[in-house]
Order: structure tokens, then sequence, then C-alpha cells
């Protein structure tokens, strides 16, 4: 196995385990804890503490930098990759919201009442995510964004000739038709 593979195998697996660290933190937090005794809720912290900082956090701190290696060494371009590195920018920040919430969890005097559609956000964001990272990376979809970056230049528009001012409309029927402006 060459460089490239070694390194995709190293962004697979700190993925996969960033994923997972991060499906268990939402079930953790997702899972009710009224009524239970101090060392059940201690417990629980320990459990939280432990996936995040041991197991989710030096994974996604891999899998960035072996994803990175790996755009650099292939050259990778397209538009489903900036669609795909908006997406780990969320799972980012959901990495950062449960860092949040074990924060927060440390701190609390009394058991925190947790709303009821907390429980399964807390589950489907992750799965969403992981889902959508998953689609980009394999389908890699030709994405169209609606705006370009750079603009027509001035001299662009005299330029056009009579043939050239031709603008394709499709049909209601799906058929397509050319329509001239003059």
């Amino acid at each position: 196995m060459n460089g490239i593979g070694w390194v995709m195998a190293a962004h697979v697996i700190t993925l996969g385990m960033w994923s997972a660290g991060l499906l268990v933190l939402a079930g953790l937090y997702a899972s009710p804890r009224g009524g239970a005794s101090q060392a059940d809720v201690h417990r629980h912290s320990v459990m939280c503490r432990y996936v995040y900082v041991v197991l989710a956090s030096p994974s996604a701190i891999l899998a960035i930098i072996s994803g990175s290696a790996l755009v650099a060494m292939l050259g990778v371009e397209g538009s489903w990759l900036l669609a795909k590195l908006a997406v780990v920018v969320l799972l980012g920040l959901f990495h950062a919201y449960c860092g949040h919430l074990l924060h927060a969890e440390g701190h609390e005097t009394t058991p925190e009442r947790r709303t009821p559609w907390r429980s399964p956000l807390l589950i489907f964001i992750p799965f969403l995510l992981i889902s959508t990272i998953f689609f980009l990376v394999l389908a890699k979809p030709d994405i169209v964004f609606e705006y370009q970056v750079t603009a027509k230049p001035t001299s662009y528009r005299h330029k056009e000739g009579a043939q050239e001012r031709q603008v394709q409309a499709a049909a209601m029927d799906g058929a397509q038709r050319i329509v001239e402006t003059r």
C-alpha cells in the first residue's frame, strides 16, 4: 500500500471513530436521567467525558488532518468538496456543542429539565450530518451554485452578435426550444 492508501485508511478509520463517538455522545445526552442516584449521575458524567476526551476529540483532529492531506495529495476539487467541507464544519460545531453539554453537565447543581424534542434531535443531527458526508463523498454530485463569484467583464456585452443572443428556455412539457431576443 502506498502513501495515499495509508492516509486514506487513516482518514476512514478516524472519521468512523469520530462519527461513532458523536453518536454515542448523542445517545448518552439523550438518555433520561430523572430519578437517578448520585452514583449513576457520576457514572454518566465519566462516560460522557471519556467518550468526548479520549475517543471523539482526537479522532476529529486526526480525521480533519488526514482529510486535508488527502485533498492536498490527490488534488481533489469540485463543488461536492465545498459542500462536504461545509457539512464537516457543521459536524465540528455539533462536536463543540457536545463539549458545551459536557461542561454544563459538570457544573449543574440540580438535574437539568429537558424539553421533549431535545432527545430525538440530539441523535438525528449527527446521523443526518454523517449521512450527508457519506452521500457527498460517494456520489460526488455536481452541485451548481446559483451565483458566480466572478462577474462578466464589461466588454463582454458589446461582443455579442445577433446569433449569440439566443436563450434556451425549457417549455412546460419538458421539451426545449430556442427563444430569440431582439
